[in-house]
């Protein structure tokens, strides 16, 4: 006979103890296959360590690619700089045509996210990475203060992998969270939007007809007012999110478009991120449907595609050594500085960003670094997760090749190979 319903509403449930079979041993372990993890991956490599990178998409390019963030500032330093003229080449990077009001001091270019994908993979393969794709990261082992091996899930089952310096770049400091080093998440979340690319556009037509991609909010405004368009997410720019907004890419006649702000969803819980992909979804729909059937040049267009997942803009944060202003970043040189996102404006990270405290052995880098509140905001963009990429795989090559965790690596060394490596850092 079935037991009544109440029985199992629970609060814990019991786990025989376990082991877990070690499956690997490398030197350097990169968590997440984002664009920080791919740099610190390869870096890692070029300085002679063996270096495993564990994914959980079949794919690589982190939000880039799996919520088709395309349009960035130049990518002109570092490993950054490698990337964006290895997709040149191929006419998978440009400047966008019609700058936007908004954005226009950031100089957007465009990426190609299915020659992002083919070339990052190139470049780990060049360099010697090992990938694990489809991978989970689900725990850290600690011994004696220092982190010695994650915990992973997958069709394999649960194993364990050993390393002796790992990277943190899964963009929600999983890691971090699962090996006792010290995070927070802000105390007001950013928004949340699903992107989608629309194809068939005719630009010309349509600028001709609002002025500008930042005119595109007036439009969907003056809509919804009129009640023509149902439309209940945020339109408006908020945090540095743009609300409703579009941007010219690659390819004539394609259209990157924000769909517009949804408030307050905590992207740690799969309850209210899964809650942000219907509704995300259902206003993209609704978005591309108004453009098709309402704004001259948009008749012909319609959606190519939309991102894999709706973009969570942040959730944990490192609390590292360090954590700089916005201001700070911009009007200091550290004495430590390991980072330059860009090669001519003077932002700068310093090494302690991207050292969690409360563990030995692990590094960060990407968009879950440590950094203010409202220092985070910019450093979570493209660029800054090339290059703080690029410096963590830096470092822990040469806490490798000197046998030591990277909090004892020599920051001038560090620097030097940082610079000799390709990013200028203006010191």
């Amino acid at each position: 006979m079935r037991r009544p319903r109440e029985v199992y509403v629970v609060k814990m449930i019991p786990e025989s103890p376990r082991e877990t079979p070690v499956v690997a041993e490398t030197d350097v372990l990169v968590c997440g296959g984002g664009i920080a993890g791919v740099a610190a991956a390869c870096w890692a490599a070029r300085l002679g360590a063996r270096v495993m990178l564990l994914e959980r998409y079949g794919f690589l390019g982190g939000l880039v690619t799996q919520s088709l963030v395309i349009t960035t500032p130049p990518l002109n330093n570092g490993f950054g700089a490698e990337v964006a003229s290895r997709l040149e080449s191929r006419g998978g990077y440009a400047i966008v045509a019609n700058q936007s009001t908004d954005y226009a001091a950031l100089r957007f270019h465009a990426i190609e996210p299915e020659m992002l994908k083919y070339e990052l993979g190139r470049m780990l393969t060049e360099a010697g990475v090992q990938c694990r794709f489809h991978t989970y990261i689900v725990g850290g082992v600690v011994e004696d203060g220092a982190l010695y091996a994650v915990l992973t899930e997958s069709k394999a089952g649960r194993q364990a992998i050993c390393a002796r310096v790992f990277v943190d770049a899964t963009g929600d400091a999983d890691l971090c969270s699962q090996s006792g080093a010290s995070w927070a998440v802000p105390s007001v979340l950013p928004p949340t939007t699903l992107m989608f690319n629309m194809v068939g556009v005719d630009t010309d037509r349509v600028l001709a007809e609002i002025g500008n991609w930042s005119n595109l909010r007036t439009v969907v405004r003056q809509a919804v007012d009129r009640k023509e368009l149902e439309f209940d997410l945020e339109i408006t720019l908020d945090r540095g999110a743009p609300g409703v907004f579009a941007q010219d890419l690659v390819y004539p006649g394609e259209l990157n478009v924000w769909s517009g702000n949804l408030q307050g969803v905590d992207g740690l819980s799969p309850v209210e991120h899964t809650r942000a992909e219907f509704i995300c979804r259902e206003h993209a729909m609704r978005l591309s449907a108004f453009l098709v059937g309402t704004v001259p040049g948009f008749e012909q267009a319609r959606i190519e595609y939309t991102a894999t997942l709706t973009g969570v803009r942040g959730t944990r944060v490192a609390q590292g050594d360090q954590a700089p202003t916005m201001d700070e970043t911009l009007s200091t040189v550290f004495p430590n500085t390991v980072s330059k996102p860009y090669a001519d404006t003077p932002m700068r990270i310093p090494y302690g960003s991207l050292l969690p405290r409360g563990v030995e052995g692990l590094l960060v880098a990407g968009r879950c670094l440590s950094a203010s509140p409202d220092g985070i905001g910019m450093l979570r963009l493209i660029p800054p997760c090339f290059a703080t990429g690029h410096s963590a795989g830096v470092a822990a090559g040469l806490a490798v090749r000197d046998g030591c965790s990277p909090r004892k690596v020599n920051i001038t060394r560090l620097q030097d190979e940082v610079a000799r490596s390709g990013m200028d850092l203006g010191l």
